[in-house]
């Protein structure tokens, strides 16, 4: 039995030929019908600016997490959902996918409408619940739309929005053990110490000479002490083990008990020393 022949433009009701026209419209006017956003107050003056690090796991709980970071000065871990850690790392590769995307079609969507995703929010943990905003300037007029912050940040990464945190989630921010994901900048956080491979512009930043084998320290925690390691050192050896990569240095971490101290053999400006990271302090409660 032969299939039906395809129903010519002028059969189809207009409102499924009108659809493609207006869904833009839908979406948007969905996000921005007030009265349903819980977005907090425009005099929020407590947000600092952060960048996307890298996209990764928990490896205590397997779960994924985006890594934020202020120059490395500050640094907070963000838990996602696995789709939207894929959309962030696909959006830092550059990878195009054949067809858009959700966060591709809402960038797509703003562009269409002359809209500007000028920052994202990441600016409350209730009950164990990160939640987000976005500033969206159209004709004039900035909405505030709430958002969960793992889309808030696959927006951003898209469209070069700025990030802004909370700095009361930075200082609340919970000790964790991530590993970055495949294909992104490979980075370990491991007792409080974020490391990765020491790039050209890092080691001229840091005095490390080309030479010299380890890796490199993008940020410690103060918990760890004025004799512990510090942002710019290379590590060479954990507990006389030589570690050249990030992968080697976690593995050798996580061989001690979390309980003990841990030598280290660093190059800081220049000269070898040996320094000590402390055990892990208390889980503390989140939330």
């Amino acid at each position: 039995m032969s299939p039906d022949p395809p129903r010519p433009a002028s059969d189809i009701p207009m409102s499924l030929r009108v659809l493609p026209a207006v869904l833009p419209l839908l979406l948007l006017g969905a996000l921005l019908r007030p009265g349903e956003a819980q977005a907090p107050p425009a005099e929020h003056n407590d947000l600092l600016d952060m960048d996307v690090a890298t996209v990764g796991v928990d490896l205590r709980s397997g779960s994924p997490l985006a890594l934020l970071h202020s120059d490395w000065e500050r640094v907070v871990p963000i838990w996602i959902g696995e789709a939207e850690a894929q959309a962030i790392a696909r959006a830092r590769q550059g990878v195009e996918m054949p067809r858009p995307m959700t966060h591709d079609l809402l960038t797509s969507v703003l562009g269409t409408l002359d809209g500007t995703l000028e920052e994202v929010w990441v600016h409350a943990l209730r009950e164990s619940t990160y939640y987000g905003a976005l500033r969206i300037r159209i004709g004039g007029e900035v909405k505030e739309v709430d958002s969960r912050p793992s889309d808030a940040l696959a927006l951003a990464v898209r469209t070069g929005a700025r990030i802004r945190v909370s700095e009361g989630l930075i200082e609340e921010s919970p000790d964790v053990d991530f590993v970055s994901a495949h294909g992104e900048r490979s980075v370990v956080r491991i007792r409080g110490t974020t490391v990765s491979r020491a790039r050209d512009e890092d080691r001229s930043r840091f005095s490390i000479p080309s030479d010299r084998v380890g890796v490199l320290v993008l940020h410690a925690e103060e918990a760890l002490g004025s004799r512990g390691v510090r942002r710019g050192d290379l590590v060479i050896e954990v507990s006389g083990e030589s570690v050249e990569d990030p992968m080697q240095f976690l593995e050798a971490v996580a061989g001690h008990s979390s309980s003990s101290a841990i030598t280290m053999r660093i190059l800081r400006e220049g000269e070898e020393r040996e320094v000590e990271v402390p055990p892990r302090r208390p889980a503390g409660r989140i939330g």
